[in-house]
């Protein structure tokens, strides 16, 4: 390994895939738009994205909210080796060096290093959503009200719909009783990722402040591959 690899780039070599699996169900309306469009098929102004017909929570926006609540976890530790969080924008940043770690780096990867979460898109299940629609009105800053004629309608999928959520961890894992810190401190903050969206929820897509959007992930499955020479105490 050279002077300008990170000293968490292990990723030449699969040792180890944890795949988390289990169902999203939305607590509120939750809304995710594929932006505004003139359709005369659609009754909506701003139609839901689908697949096949059905709503679709992006594995990029999971992705996302995830990397930015580890973002907000981490920066708690008060532990300068650990606490640390890349500016995306800033090209010079390092994600792991002997004297700090990113640790949403090293799990959603950063320029520097590979991501070793991949979430994949929860479509939602057959017959198992609602769609509504409500209407919304523009309110006017300066008298605080209602601007005539600027009405416009949503659609939002209805509480308790169900989704199918899979995400894969490479490497990611405390066999072989691992000892290297970053390693462990990552293991920690997937946990309590899944932890978060499990008891609490977590809000995704649009109008959260509001109250729309929040999730919570049920019947959580957990499955470990290792790699066929990886065997415990080698």
């Amino acid at each position: 390994m050279d002077e300008k690899t990170p000293i968490c780039a292990d990723l030449d070599q699969i040792r180890t895939i944890v795949k988390v699996s289990g169902t999203l169900v939305n607590e509120t309306p939750l809304r995710i738009g594929k932006g505004k469009e003139q359709s005369f098929v659609d009754p909506s102004d701003n139609p839901l994205l689908t697949q096949d017909g059905r709503p679709v929570i992006p594995g990029s926006s999971l992705k996302g909210l995830m990397r930015s609540l580890a973002e907000s976890y981490v920066k708690t530790l008060n532990d300068p080796k650990y606490s640390k969080v890349c500016d995306l924008d800033d090209n010079s940043c390092e994600s792991c060096t002997s004297d700090a770690f990113c640790i949403p780096c090293v799990l959603f990867g950063f320029k520097d290093i590979s991501a070793r979460v991949f979430v994949m898109d929860s479509v939602a299940l057959e017959n198992e959503f609602r769609i509504s629609q409500r209407t919304m009105v523009t309110l006017s800053r300066v008298f605080g009200g209602q601007t005539p004629k600027r009405l416009y309608t949503l659609d939002m999928v209805e509480p308790g719909a169900k989704f199918r959520f899979e995400m894969i961890v490479y490497n990611l894992d405390l066999v072989n009783g691992e000892r290297e810190e970053w390693k462990i401190r990552s293991v920690e903050v997937m946990k309590y990722l899944i932890r978060l969206l499990t008891t609490e929820g977590a809000f995704i897509g649009s109008r959260k402040s509001t109250g729309l959007g929040l999730v919570k992930l049920t019947g959580v499955k957990v499955k470990l591959y290792k790699a066929p020479n990886l065997t415990e105490g080698k």
